[in-house]
């Protein structure tokens, strides 16, 4: 259960994701090494993803845990709530999401066949186009236009 950040984000995808979390405290750890290879290993290259994910994680673990914890020594009182951490992973899980949709956006595709007029359309497959009778459904006993 090993904990390493060199500090630089630049040198590794594993210290990419633990500046974006800001899991850089070697003494209030969030994921050790082995846990976010997995992360890393699931989501591949996509940092953004691979911390929404770790985000994610951080939300089910804090919601689990009582909703508030407090310690005293002496006249010192500290006092910590897991549903706002809990919250806060949360919106920055979506924070994550925004700035992956941000730097990939999704792009428009379209069938080549579905930009040729109807009359010259080669129609192999009806996966990707809308077809006469798409909709009849010989079992719908509310359509009227069945006849028995």
């Amino acid at each position: 259960m090993a904990f390493t950040y060199s500090g630089d984000p630049t040198t590794s995808t594993r210290n990419k994701v633990r500046f974006l979390i800001n899991d850089v405290d070697s003494g209030d750890v969030l994921f050790t090494d082995e846990e976010l290879d997995y992360l890393i290993g699931e989501w591949g290259t996509n940092v953004y993803e691979i911390c929404r994910a770790a985000a994610e994680t951080l939300v089910s673990r804090f919601v689990r845990l009582s909703d508030s914890t407090s310690k005293s020594v002496g006249d010192i009182s500290v006092s910590e709530s897991y549903t706002a951490k809990a919250q806060q992973y949360k919106e920055l899980a979506n924070s994550f999401l925004l700035r992956s949709m941000r730097k990939t956006p999704p792009r428009p595709f379209a069938n080549a066949q579905a930009l040729v007029s109807t009359n010259d359309r080669i129609v192999d497959d009806y996966n990707t186009d809308a077809y006469l009778g798409i909709h009849d459904n010989p079992n719908n006993v509310y359509d009227h236009r069945i006849v028995e």
